[in-house]
This record gives C-alpha cells, sequence and structure tokens, in this order.
C-alpha cells in the first residue's frame, strides 16, 4: 500500500494547528499528523508514541487527507455536551422568572423546564435546567427551618434567663 505524502503547505498548517490547539484530544490527534508528516514514522510507531490503536492512527491520517483539519480539530464531532441555548438565551429565559424570585415568590424547576421545553421544541430532563440555573448563578435558597408548633416565647424566656 502506497504512504500519501504530505506537502510543505499541509505540514505548516498541521505545525500552526499544533500550536493553537488547546485540547489535549487535538493536541493528541495533531501528533499523529506530525509524527507522519515531519518524521515520517510508520503508523505502528506512531500507535507507541501517542498510544492510539492502529486503526485510529489510519483513520486520523486519512480522514485529514479526505476532510482536512476539521475533524482532527474536533469540529463536526458527535457526542459531548449538547446545548440547546446560548448563555444568552439561557439568561433571557430566567429573566422571566428572576422577578418572581425577588418577590420571594416559590420558584418551581418544573415552571423553568415547561418553558424551556416550549423554546426548544423538545423533551428534556430536569438535570438539564438544574445545570442551566448552576451555570447561571442561581442556587436553592430556603428559609431557615422552624418547627409548626415552636413557641418563640419560651425561646425568649430562655435566653433572658442565661443573660
Amino acid at each position: 500500500m502506497r504512504r500519501k505524502s504530505f506537502t510543505e503547505e499541509q505540514i505548516e498548517e498541521i505545525l500552526k494547528a499544533e500550536n493553537e490547539a488547546d485540547n489535549k484530544f487535538e493536541i493528541k490527534r495533531l501528533l499523529v499528523l506530525r509524527l507522519r508528516a515531519v518524521e515520517s514514522m510508520p503508523s505502528k510507531d506512531i500507535t507507541k508514541v501517542v498510544g492510539y490503536p492502529a486503526a485510529t492512527v489510519n483513520n486520523i491520517i486519512s480522514k485529514y487527507f479526505k476532510i482536512g483539519l476539521q475533524p482532527i480539530l474536533g469540529e463536526n464531532r458527535k457526542g459531548g455536551n449538547k446545548r440547546y441555548l446560548t448563555e444568552l438565551e439561557e439568561k433571557e429565559l430566567l429573566q422571566a422568572f428572576e422577578s418572581q424570585a425577588n418577590d420571594g415568590k416559590l420558584l418551581v424547576v418544573s415552571d423553568i423546564k415547561n418553558a424551556y421545553e416550549k423554546i426548544i421544541g423538545k423533551e428534556v430532563p430536569k438535570s438539564t435546567i438544574y445545570r442551566m440555573l448552576k451555570r447561571q448563578g442561581w442556587r436553592k435558597v430556603m428559609p431557615r427551618s422552624k418547627h409548626p408548633k415552636s413557641k418563640p416565647e419560651k425561646f425568649s424566656a430562655y435566653k433572658k434567663n442565661q443573660g
């Protein structure tokens, strides 16, 4: 099987992308390309350095020649964090509930969840809403618990006697 050779422009593109990469997975995939392009290493030697199986190394190199750097840099990749709204859109959604929260009224997550689902057009688990609230800096605030049968006058009398 004949190995494709890299052009000078491709080598420069790989080296530039490697210097700008900030994700360890991207860096590792770019290392595969650099070892093949600059060092002319065979796949079995690259697997020892990078720790990927030979099939993965060959797939990375093949994808680069077919498509370019987009799949190597993580663009158009499947999986990962799928957010339906941007942070700004999330903030706008929560502004409707902010006045209710500032007035000290009870906020129910299912109401926020229903509004969220209405915007995106599909059902989401409650955990999605809780993560969104945490991202936006919202937190659960509850009044200090107090027993319904407690007698405040007994507390004040006790405090006066301890003084």
